[in-house]
């Protein structure tokens, strides 16, 4: 008997798919959405918005406090190989399950456990294009309250071509690899003040001979972009469709590997996810991002160009 799902045609699903599946055998919906506060601690998991309002079925999971590894100096660690067992399989992800990812902004946070659950070899995943947001607003029923996850046995087959570390990327900036660097992490907005303590530096420097993608670029126009995500945002934050997507990406070459970095590696996997969606080969997260490469005075950097 085949022990594997089969996998989802794209990486992206749509809400009318959803809505025609829930409730089927194997699929487990998961809610990731994360809080940007300007007070600490910055990131938080929006466990009292799913609480409030969330896909029927969908158990939350933690990208803050718990898909992570817990004794990391950084703020967001991808777990290692033994606790993304212990971590998946508490949220009900077996072999067989299809797993559909969604947040309650663009989809960002979603992305990263996309790109956590593919890393550890996962195939069968997608993320909800439009996530809850979309879901909402296309009158679809919610529901209250938690859903206790049914626990699984998760065995990662560990793929670290997903993953590249500060030597690699200190090689590519030093230009010892054909690699392109990607940077993430959104434009400066206009009022520097609304977001936390110590951003405003990370979102105007990039590293040397990066290619600028910020990650709400990959959104349709006209979403909002505000640095704090609300369900009660009005607008589906649905992604460009996929020419434009590829279209925007074409600052990055084809043919050689890439790596896509963020501050904390919690954006950059969207951008990650988009380049994997649009043909791009060894496409890889620097999880340290730049809260890791700043906190060395002497790693070079360069001051972004202002659009």
């Amino acid at each position: 008997m085949n022990e594997k799902p089969v996998p989802f045609p794209s990486a992206l699903v749509s809400t009318d798919w959803l809505s025609g599946q829930l409730g089927s055998s194997g699929l487990l919906v998961i809610d990731s959405s994360v809080l940007l506060a300007a007070s600490a601690p910055h990131l938080r998991p929006m466990r009292d918005a799913y609480l409030e309002a969330h896909i029927p079925g969908a158990v939350f999971a933690d990208l803050v406090n718990e898909v992570v590894e817990p004794d990391s100096p950084l703020g967001i660690t991808r777990p290692s190989t033994r606790r993304a067992e212990a971590v998946f399989g508490r949220l009900g992800v077996g072999p067989r399950t299809r797993v559909v990812v969604y947040d309650c902004e663009f989809g960002q946070n979603a992305a990263r456990l996309w790109w956590l659950l593919k890393a550890n070899g996962h195939d069968a995943v997608a993320l909800l294009d439009g996530g809850i947001r979309k879901w909402a607003d296309e009158g679809r029923t919610v529901e209250s309250g938690p859903v206790e996850p049914v626990p699984a046995t998760f065995v990662a087959h560990p793929r670290p071509g997903m993953w590249s570390d500060r030597q690699q990327v200190l090689d590519a900036v030093n230009g010892m690899t054909d690699t392109t660097l990607v940077n993430a992490v959104p434009d400066l907005p206009a009022d520097p003040s609304v977001l936390p303590a110590g951003a405003a530096r990370v979102m105007s420097t990039t590293l040397p001979g990066s290619v600028d993608i910020p990650f709400p670029s990959m959104v349709q126009p006209g979403t909002t972009t505000l640095p704090y995500p609300s369900i009660n945002w009005p607008g589906s934050p649905m992604l460009r469709s996929g020419p434009d997507r590829a279209g925007r990406l074409t600052p990055v070459p084809r043919g050689r590997p890439t790596i896509v970095y963020c501050n904390s590696g919690l954006n950059a996997p969207l951008v990650g996810l988009c380049l994997v969606e649009a043909g791009y080969d060894a496409v890889s997260v620097y999880d340290g991002g730049l809260m890791e490469w700043l906190g060395d005075p002497q790693a070079p950097v360069t001051a972004r160009a202002k659009r």
